[in-house]
């Protein structure tokens, strides 16, 4: 077997030294870039979980001053304020993209949903309470990175799946009230009967109740009734659009008819027993 010139020996070690160049600096990017986004990761949560914490205290403060002994539906109030600002916040310092924002924002407002009617029966345990408001900032983080990866998601079926797991709570309570108390089924409100009894219970269920069912029941309605509908710019200023059209999408209009259908029942209810 002939032996290798020296030129190809060297051409050869050159070509090795040239593709472990190739996977080294390939590593080294693929690293610096999980690194960028544990960064931002890190970043997002902090912000959001700071600003709704902050938030909440301060107006838990303010509510405290004005309404002693109510002071849940303050510090709902001001979580949902913390929860926007700490987005706009991210947004602007450009963790999270422009076309993510309302989408990351409304996920992040279910899961507060779901965090405050969980602490508002479990104040006697501090250490759930924090777990729970922990989970906003994970949930701001997933879903942002959900959204990054799933761009081209159709913003009707979203805000139609929004929708439904906004409107929920409101129509299970109500069907689950029709059940027990005009059929005297009592299964699907035996949860909702369990919170009742605990300690305070009633008080911090008509507490945090309004703003649950309400706000689901009003900004589901309002997303599914904006989905159906089509604009075009009037003008190059901002926010100058007008209607330009109507598109019925089935998905959408099904929540729209139940939200609304939803909101009149309660309102017809929070009406008869308060003037009649």
């Amino acid at each position: 077997m002939a032996s290798r010139s020296p030129v190809n020996i060297f051409l050869m070690d050159q070509l090795r030294r040239r593709i472990l160049f190739v996977i080294y600096r390939g590593r080294f990017s693929s690293a610096m870039k999980n690194s960028d986004i544990i960064k931002r990761d890190l970043k997002i949560f902090t912000f959001v979980s700071s600003a709704t914490g902050f938030v909440i205290f301060l107006f838990s403060l303010v509510g405290h001053i004005l309404t002693p002994g109510q002071l849940i539906p303050s510090s709902f109030l001001g979580g949902t304020v913390g929860l926007v600002a700490g987005i706009y916040f991210c947004f602007k310092q450009n963790y999270i993209e422009k076309v993510n924002v309302f989408p990351v924002l409304l996920c992040s407002l279910c899961a507060f949903g779901i965090v405050s009617f969980v602490s508002v029966f479990n104040f006697n345990n501090p250490l759930l309470i924090l777990s729970c408001f922990l989970l906003l900032g994970l949930t701001t983080i997933v879903s942002n990175h959900y959204f990054l990866h799933h761009c081209n998601i159709s913003t009707s079926k979203f805000y139609g799946t929004i929708g439904i797991l906004l409107s929920f709570p409101a129509l299970y309570f109500m069907v689950a009230s029709i059940l027990k108390f005009r059929l005297g089924y009592s299964l699907l409100f035996s949860p909702i009967g369990i919170l009742l009894n605990q300690t305070s219970g009633q008080s911090n269920f008509n507490a945090i109740t309004p703003f649950l069912f309400g706000g689901g029941v009003l900004l589901a309605f309002a997303l599914n009734l904006f989905s159906q509908l089509e604009f075009q710019k009037a003008n190059e200023k901002i926010l100058h659009y007008r209607i330009s059209g109507i598109r019925v999408k089935i998905l959408n209009l099904i929540v729209l008819i139940t939200s609304g259908f939803v909101g009149l029942t309660i309102i017809s209810y929070l009406i008869a027993e308060n003037f009649f």
